[in-house]
This record gives C-alpha cells, structure tokens and sequence, in this order.
C-alpha cells in the first residue's frame, strides 16, 4: 500500500506541459509524523480587529512611540490595542505608502509627498528642494530618500530641511533607482530596476553617504515595493536585464532564485507594466518565515523555513480571498494586507483590499471575517496501471472543530492531469469526534496513472498529513 507525500502536487498544462499543481490556502509545516517528513494545515484565518477609512496602503509598529500607524485610504491612523482607530491627519495619493521612524518622527512618503508625524500633529513638508520622492528609510539621524532618480537625505538637525547639495546618484548602472532599504549592518542598500548598490556614511560634508566599491550587483526590483527584509537577506522581486522577473534571495554580492519554474510561469503571465505595483512583505510566527508576494491578481506565500529543510519545490503556496462571490476584484489574491506584528496584542495585524477592514491573523480558524475559504491540495501522479483502487485514506487530524458547520471533505480523480471526475463527499470530523478515520472506499480502475484533488470549504482549519492507497 504505497503512502503518497501530499505538499506537492502534479498537472498538466494545456501545452503538453508537466507542471506544479500548487496548493491553495494550505500551508506545509515540517514534522515528521506517520512516516511523514510534513503536513499541510489550512492558512491561518482574518478576524476583525479594526476599522479603517478605506483600502489598505500601508501598516507601521512605531517601537520609539509605541503605536501601530496605518494609511487607510487618505488617512493616518492610530490603531490602538483595544481595536479603536484615531484620525491623525490626511495622506495624499491611492497607492501604497513608504514608512520609516526616525527618534522624533513616523515619516510617510506617498504620491509624492513626505510627511512626518511628531507623536502630536502630522505636517507635510514643504521644502522646495524635496522634489518627488517614492521611498525612504531612516539611519545614522537621517532620511534617507530617492526620487527614481537621485538618492538625497534630510538634515541632520532638521528632519523637515532638505539641502540642494546633499543629493547623488546611484553610478553603478543608468537604470531607475526605485527603492530604499537599511541593511542589518547599518548600511543603505539601494535598488535599481537592474542593479543593486551600498552606501555608507562616511560623514562626507555635502551628501553624508559614500558608495561602497565592489559590491555592486547586476539584478535589481520591478518596483518600489517589490523588495522585502526576513532572515537578514533581502528578497526581491525582479531579476537582471535580459531576464525573465523572479523572486530571488539577495545576500551582499550574490542572489539567488527561490522561485520554482511554475512561480515563474505565474509571474510570466504578467507584463513589466503590471509588475510594477507588485509588494513584498513578510510574516514570521511559531519559527515559520513567510514571504508574501502580492501581484496583480495572485498572493503567492513562501515558507522560508520548509524552503530550508523540504526544498523550494515544497514551499510555494497559492492564498486566496473565501469563496462567497461578493463583487470581490481579486478573486486569487488574499484579502490581508500591509502586515504589522503588534507587541501589545501579540498578533499579525492586516489591512484590506477589498474594504476598511483591519485584520487579526488568528491561527484557531481558516475563514476570512466569518466567511468560508476553500482549501485545494492535489497529489502527485502514481502509475497503477491496470489496478482497482480499494481504499482512500487521508490521514488527519479529526474533531477539533470549533465552528458550527462539519467540514466535508471532496476528492476527485485525474486521469490526463488536466480534468478532474465527478467529486467523493466525505465527512472530515464532528466536533469532538477524535477517532474518525478519512477512508473512501471502491474508487474504481485506473488504465495508466492516477493523481487526486483534496478539496474542502470551511470555516475551520483543516490537516492533511498524507495518503495511504490500497489497490489491486
């Protein structure tokens, strides 16, 4: 009786292709359990915690003023420990802002504009050297900001002043300068659409930073918020000239790519154009680290940790909106947006692309502000030509449901990897009910090879540790 390893599935394309099947709204977590090296438990869901003013743009922990800001539509926020909001003043503009804290000050960059908030009013600034930035980030008492084309810095003793002789530019290649970062090692790691440089500061008198000679890179971002910081390296989204955008993992003179070809092939489906409002962002809880990679119509979730002990080919996920059709735009991406870990509450906090909902991620449950998520997995291909399937057999983790609803599980047959037959309805567990066994019986005959889809809609999160098959 073969047992099959379920975090990673098969298809076929319609080109003839064999592809990755990945899996939809579940998660891999690294255990070995009943022969298993992994499980795959349903994405954590969203409760409310908050309402905002709109759309999401943009979410900061403030460790100096101990405050968790957010721009909701045109609105910086306070969103304090009880779930009450606070309007802090008007943020310009429909696109995702740029955050950073200085000792005195939360800065926003957006449409544009610079604003900083002083723990008791937000100001705009208003020098007319400032110009146009897109991103900022904070070191050594300065702001630190481009433009897309020139890198410059605030005044030491002023955060507001901005002096016409404190500007440079990124030399290493002529590309667009996009984004801005402060390494681990205090120093500015500027991005390029295809190149990568460092500075430091060298204390000079006019522009404070000097570029860091020979360790330039030749790959840089798709935009300004295709970059993102977890485990001391940068991940980005975007690649070298002359090659097709990935998402790669960026350490001080090297990269590499932690895509698989089929999260290639999803970003493939996308231009350049539609690529550029593409974000990172990251998310670490229980030792898990995640990426989130939000493009235009997918969230796509890697797991850093399974990436590390399972493989690239076991860490890519896709995460969805739940499956009411309720005029939602992104029926592939996650609602969850803009993530912010909240020391007072312990939690992840989430605003909304759909509306002014602001988000707990809860780990007790899969739905998304009460509504019920499918959750897909689909299995390899197994060749059992000329065999009868006798037994079905998930392992799982039964009668742990805390909602109303018992959770049905469907199963469903390929025999080309591209359609499915008509769905198995089974019973994955009443509430208290610890000894229930998944077993589906008599699926019938198999001519060539077999492969399966797990499908289930629920409020409640659901395990899947692996399949035993029985057949003759």
């Amino acid at each position: 009786m073969p047992r099959l390893n379920i975090i990673k599935g098969d298809k076929v394309a319609s080109n003839a292709d064999y592809r990755d099947a990945l899996p939809e709204n579940m998660i891999a977590v690294q255990k070995d359990i009943l022969g298993a090296n992994g499980y795959m438990i349903s994405h954590p869901g969203l409760s409310l915690f908050a309402i905002g003013e709109g759309i999401d743009r943009g979410g900061f922990w403030n460790e100096r003023f101990n405050k968790h800001f957010r721009v909701s539509h045109q609105s910086l926020i306070e969103v304090k420990q009880d779930g009450t909001t606070d309007f802090l003043g008007t943020i310009s503009g429909d696109r995702r802002v740029s955050m950073a804290d200085s000792f005195n000050t939360q800065a926003v960059v957006a449409d544009g504009k610079m604003w900083l908030y002083d723990n008791l009013t937000l100001n705009q600034v208003t020098d007319p050297n400032l110009g146009n930035p897109i991103d900022i980030t904070w070191i050594d008492g300065y702001y630190f900001m481009t433009d897309g084309e020139y890198l410059f810095h605030t005044d030491l003793n002023d955060e507001s002043s901005i002096d016409p002789l404190k500007f440079a530019t990124a030399e290493f290649s002529p590309d667009k300068t996009l984004a801005v970062e402060k390494t681990s090692d205090n120093q500015v790691i500027v991005f390029g659409r295809y190149s990568i440089e460092y500075f430091r500061n060298s204390a000079s008198d006019n522009f404070a930073f000097s570029r860091l000679q020979g360790k330039a890179q030749k790959i840089g971002v798709m935009g300004t918020q295709a970059e993102t910081e977890l485990d001391g390296r940068f991940f980005i989204l975007g690649g070298a000239k002359e090659e097709s955008p990935s998402v790669h993992m960026v350490q001080a003179g090297s990269s590499q790519s932690i895509a698989t070809r089929e999260i290639d092939k999803v970003i493939a489906t996308y231009t350049e154009s539609e690529l550029v409002d593409a974000v990172l962002e990251t998310r670490t809880e229980e030792r898990d680290q995640f990426i989130l990679v939000r493009l235009p119509d997918h969230t796509l979730l890697y797991n850093h940790t399974i990436a590390k002990s399972l493989g690239l080919a076991s860490a890519w996920t896709i995460i969805k909106t739940p499956v009411q059709d309720k005029g939602y735009p992104f029926k592939n991406r996650w609602r969850g947006a803009n993530g912010v870990f909240d020391p007072r509450v312990a939690k992840w906090i989430y605003g909304d692309i759909v509306n002014s909902n602001i988000g707990m991620l809860d780990n007790t449950i899969a739905s998304q502000y009460g509504e019920q998520v499918e959750a897909i997995l689909y299995t390899p291909f197994l060749n059992i030509e000329s065999a009868s399937i006798d037994d079905f057999e998930l392992d799982t983790v039964p009668g742990h449901n805390i909602n109303i609803d018992n959770v049905t599980v469907s199963i469903s047959l390929t025999y080309d990897g591209i359609t499915y037959s008509k769905e198995w309805f089974k019973l994955y567990g009443m509430k208290a009910d610890y000894n229930t066994r998944f077993i589906l019986r008599r699926l019938g005959y198999v001519r060539d090879y077999v492969g399966f889809k797990i499908r289930c809609v629920s409020t409640d999160r659901v395990n899947f540790a692996g399949l035993n098959l029985r057949y003759a």
